[in-house]
C-alpha cells in the first residue's frame, strides 16, 4: 500500500497509473476531471499534494506531464489486467463476474482482449497450473484442440481444462489422473478464452 497518502490522493494516484497502462500518456487535468467525476480545481490541489509528497513528477505549464514516480511506468505493451473472479480445476463452479484485482502483463498481446482468474484446485497440475495460480487468459470463443481454455458449461459453470472435440462432443481434459475428462454435447459448452500466461504468488 502506498504510504503517506490519503484514501482520494490513492484514487488520483490510481487513476494516472490506469490511463498511462490503458492510453501509453498521462491524462490530462479534463480526462482526471471525467475519471473522477470531481472538480478540476479539487484535481488540481490532489496533484499538487501527490507532486509535493514525491509520488508525481510534472513540467509546470505543460499538458499530459503528470509521471507516476512511485512506481514505474509500464512501456507501451504492458497492460493492467482485471482478475474477474475464480474458476475452479477440479470441478467447475460458478463463473463471478466481478473485478478481484488487477495484474500487469506485461509484452500483451496487440489488439486483445484480457482478463484473469484465480485458479481453485489441482486438476491441471500436469500443465503446472496450481490451486491459489492467477491464469492470464485472452478472451475468445473459439480455440484448438489441444488449448488450454476457459470454458463454460450451460452457462453458469466455469473451468480451465484442455479442449478435445469428439463429433458432436467436447471434452474437456484433466492434467492430473485423479480427475476423469468431462464430456458434454458441444452445444453445452462456450469457450470464454484461451490460457496464455500463469502468475503465482509463492509466499501465499
Amino acid at each position: 500500500m502506498v504510504q503517506g497518502l490519503t484514501t482520494k490522493q490513492r484514487l488520483v494516484l490510481q487513476a494516472i497509473q490506469d490511463y498511462w497502462n490503458e492510453h501509453g500518456v498521462p491524462p490530462t487535468l479534463a480526462d482526471l476531471e471525467g475519471m473522477l467525476g470531481v472538480r478540476r480545481s479539487t484535481v488540481h490541489q490532489h496533484l499538487q499534494a501527490l507532486k509535493k509528497k514525491g509520488y508525481l513528477d510534472h513540467t509546470e505549464g505543460t499538458r499530459r506531464t503528470w509521471r507516476p514516480t512511485a512506481t514505474e511506468v509500464p512501456d507501451e505493451r504492458s497492460r493492467r489486467v482485471p482478475i474477474v473472479g475464480r474458476v475452479a480445476a477440479g470441478a467447475p463452479i460458478l463463473a463471478q463476474q466481478n473485478i478481484d484485482g488487477w495484474v500487469t502483463v506485461d509484452h500483451a498481446p496487440a489488439n486483445a482482449t484480457l482478463f484473469a482468474l484465480r485458479v481453485r484446485g489441482d486438476s491441471m497440475l500436469g500443465a503446472g497450473i496450481h490451486d491459489g495460480d492467477i491464469v492470464i487468459v485472452r478472451k475468445q470463443q473459439t480455440a484448438q484442440d489441444g488449448d488450454i481454455v476457459v470454458a463454460l458449461i450451460d452457462n453458469e459453470e466455469a473451468t480451465v481444462k484442455q479442449l478435445r472435440r469428439h463429433g458432436g462432443r467436447v471434452q474437456l481434459i484433466a492434467k492430473n489422473a485423479q480427475y476423469k475428462p468431462i464430456v458434454v454435447a458441444g452445444e453445452r459448452v462456450r469457450v470464454q478464452g484461451k490460457v496464455i500466461g500463469l502468475r503465482r504468488q509463492f509466499d501465499k
